[in-house]
Order: structure tokens, then sequence, then C-alpha cells
């Protein structure tokens, strides 16, 4: 088991370039409805790890040539994902909790939908020393590429370099979540602060997610001790609870309103379009598909590369499982690193 951590504000100090930076978020508190019945704001306040890269200098300073990397995790998942990915970076790099996962907290399940999701990311691009003010380069994984193409085909002035990770555009129905008897109204409704570690073993299974899973993220670190030393809820002060950065609403809300609709593929026509008008360089494109279970469509793949034609660039790696950066993490810095030296130029 890992150290308990404190649900207190993480200081943002001085650090060694390469070490990583927590934004100031504690734990968010379940949602309990809106603050007022006037209140009608649907942007969540993200949480995100930053680190200004192996060679970078120990100041927030956005003048430098690099451009910042954006990083967006999938289902299941966190800013945790990219962690050695940060670590390994040489330049700078911003890796976000989506709404309802890693310390973000999830808003109004009622108004969650891609342009949610978009704005929540355009208001900390438009506020974060790294990004505000320049192009950086995007990178999603999975449901994360998906959320990329959204965020490119609504912003396409932001993003100098778009890789999409083992994401194609297609729509998929709800029911194809691979998580058989996937229990949607307890996903939404599920918390994710805990008295003990069998409490959340018992919230995912009846779920419907299978029991090793869980096991894997708890020694991963995606589930792990915490210790109150805030307001987030009424236990008492300095109780050890178990907080899970994994949120199953954001599983189950993804399907109903990303997947289960044509924001994939509007948005990569949109991005397609934009790069007829203002030329196939203005924004460089790659798609990295996973050898060993993809689940990346071949016939969704052709009508993406149809698409964007000449625009797009398509890898495959043999050896790589779905989580390409994490499976085959040399090959892949060594291809992210060659992506953001492109778009320096």
């Amino acid at each position: 088991m890992k150290a308990p951590v404190a649900l207190a504000s993480l200081s943002l100090a001085a650090m060694s370039s390469s070490a990583l930076r927590f934004s100031p978020h504690a734990f968010p508190k379940a949602f309990s409805g809106p603050s007022s019945s006037s209140d009608t704001s649907n942007i969540v306040d993200l949480a995100y790890v930053e680190t200004l890269g192996t060679i970078g200098s120990n100041s927030l300073d956005s003048s430098s040539a690099a451009p910042t990397t954006l990083l967006i995790h999938g289902l299941d998942s966190s800013s945790h994902t990219w962690r050695v990915v940060q670590q390994s970076l040489s330049t700078p790099s911003v890796a976000i909790d989506c709404r309802g996962c890693g310390r973000s907290a999830l808003g109004d399940p009622k108004l969650f939908s891609p342009e949610a999701i978009v704005h929540d990311v355009k208001k900390l691009v438009d506020c974060h020393p790294l990004l505000k003010d320049r192009k950086f380069v995007l990178v999603g994984h999975s449901m994360g590429g998906r959320v990329g193409m959204c965020y490119t085909a609504t912003y396409p002035d932001d993003v100098s370099a778009l890789v999409v990770e083992d994401m194609d555009a297609r729509r998929r129905s709800v029911s194809s979540n691979f998580i058989p008897d996937f229990d949607i109204q307890k996903a939404i409704a599920f918390d994710r602060l805990h008295d003990s570690l069998d409490s959340v073993r018992k919230a995912f299974a009846d779920i419907g997610y299978p029991a090793d899973m869980l096991e894997k993220w708890i020694g991963e670190g995606r589930i792990y001790e915490a210790i109150i030393d805030d307001e987030t809820t009424e236990r008492a002060e300095g109780s050890k609870l178990h907080w899970s950065d994994v949120n199953p609403a954001f599983r189950a809300l993804c399907y109903e309103t990303i997947f289960d609709s044509n924001c994939g593929t509007e948005s990569w026509e949109t991005i397609a379009d934009y790069l007829k008008k203002s030329g196939p360089n203005s924004i460089d494109i790659h798609l990295m598909i996973a050898g060993i279970g993809t689940v990346c469509d071949d016939a969704s793949v052709d009508d993406m590369r149809q698409a964007m034609g000449d625009g797009l660039t398509v890898k495959k790696y043999p050896q790589g499982t779905h989580s390409i950066h994490n499976s085959v993490r040399e090959e892949f810095m060594s291809d992210l690193e060659r992506v953001i030296k492109e778009a320096s130029k």
C-alpha cells in the first residue's frame, strides 16, 4: 500500500524542471445539485499535473520555443496514466483530469456532453501559463483521443499537432461497453471516497467491474489511501479513507453522450475542412494504432484516411497494446518527441 495522501492542496513551489507539480485541487465532493437555482455554469475547474520537461527552466514561462504537450486520458483513468511520459519528456507538459476523474469534480451528470468537456479544457488552456496564448501539441489516449478530436475541431487555432492514440472516429452504441451487465445508474451515482478498500471493491463489483481489473488499479495506484485534512466530507479530520481516481460515471456518461453520437466523425470532418482551407501543414495529425487488442475499426480508419488525405500520418505499433504509451513506451516517446520537434518549427 502506498503512503496515505492528504487531501490538502499540493504546493506549486519551485522544483527541478522534470519534477511533477500537482495543481492545488483537494478531492471534490460528490455532486449534490447546483449551488443555486440561478447557477447555470457548466464548466468544471480541472485538476492537472504539470512538468517543465527535462531541459526546462525552474519557472513557468510561456515564451519557451518548444510547444507544451497537453495530455488527455481515456476511460477508467486519470492524469496518473501519463506520469512516466511527463517525467521523460524533454519539453513542458500538462496532463489533465477530465471532469469526474482524478481530482476533478464531475459536475452535473445531466449536463455532461462533448461540448462541456471541451469547454472545461478550453478554460484551463486560457488560464495556464504553459498553454495560453500559444499553440500546443494535443495527445489523447482512447476516449481522450475522441476528446482531442472534438477540441481540435472547435479550437483548431490552439493546436499545432494532434496525436490520437488508439481511437477511431466511428459511433459506438452504449451496449458496446465491454463490461458485461454494466449498471449505468449505479455508475453515475458512484462515490469516489470510501471508508475502506473492501467498500471500494464492493462498489465496483456492484456496477459490474471484474475483480481482477480493480486489483490491478489498486496495484498501479489509481485507488489509494488518503487522509482527510479539510472539509471535503463530514468524516472526522484525520480519518483514513480510500479515494478512486477511476470514476465509473465517466465511463457511463462518455458512452451515452460521446461514443453513442456522431461527434467523432463530425469533428474529424471539421478538422479535415480546416486543413483544406488553411493548408495541410497547419496542424500535424497523427493516428497511433495498437498492434495488440486495438479498439480501432479498419473501416473507420480507412474513412479517416480518406477524409484527411495527406494531412494524416498513421502508424501501427505491432507490440503495442491499447495503452501504447505504457506498453511500448520507448518507441512512443521517440515518436512523440519527433512530433513536438516538428511542431516547434
